[in-house]
């Protein structure tokens, strides 16, 4: 038998007011972890661009020794502008193109099985006038790298708008290079 005890606080409250709080913490917390699980996904989803430097430099591990040494070292590679390829050597490893060229890059008749890195020259900002896709590269089975470089100021947070990650697990970096 319950007993009413004149000393508790909560004597004057409605029935369901204890449940009801508890379903609205329970509900608030459902959602929380629900988006933030989501926005986990993006993220993992969809990479971060990050300075050329700033990553190659920014430790030893096989990911970025291979990256600088496909940046900075002579590979074979394909050149693929203005809807010709030239291909230099006998398995391309690199692609080498504009933010045109990028776009016509999966119809693009070429050895796509090989490419590791991707990069892609803007020489204007007015020849940024789409967004590029990332996830249309899937016929590049071993592309690890996109590299953007720009030959004008451009910003980090400037590039990102320009450049679709999601869907994608390449490791994306970007240079600025004005004046070369």
């Amino acid at each position: 038998m319950n007993s009413i005890n004149p000393n508790k606080s909560n004597m004057n409250k409605p029935h369901g007011y204890r449940s009801f709080w508890s379903l609205i913490v329970i509900l608030l917390t459902l959602f929380f972890s629900f988006s933030s699980e989501v926005n986990a996904q993006g993220r993992q989803n969809a990479p971060a661009i990050r300075s050329l430097d700033a990553y190659i430099n920014g430790g030893n591990d096989p990911d970025r020794m291979r990256l600088k040494d496909l940046v900075y070292e002579v590979q074979s590679s394909v050149y693929f502008y203005d809807n010709v390829v030239k291909s230099y050597g006998t398995v391309p490893v690199n692609v080498y193109t504009d933010f045109n060229g990028f776009i016509r890059l999966p119809q693009a008749n070429f050895q796509k099985q090989t490419i590791e890195l991707i990069s892609i020259r803007i020489e204007e900002l007015a020849q940024i006038n789409d967004i590029l896709h990332l996830n249309t590269l899937t016929d590049f089975t071993k592309l690890r790298y996109v590299y953007i470089v720009t030959a004008f100021p451009y910003t980090l947070s400037q590039i990102t708008q320009a450049i679709s990650t999601a869907g994608s697990n390449y490791i994306v970096v970007f240079k600025s290079e004005p004046g070369s």
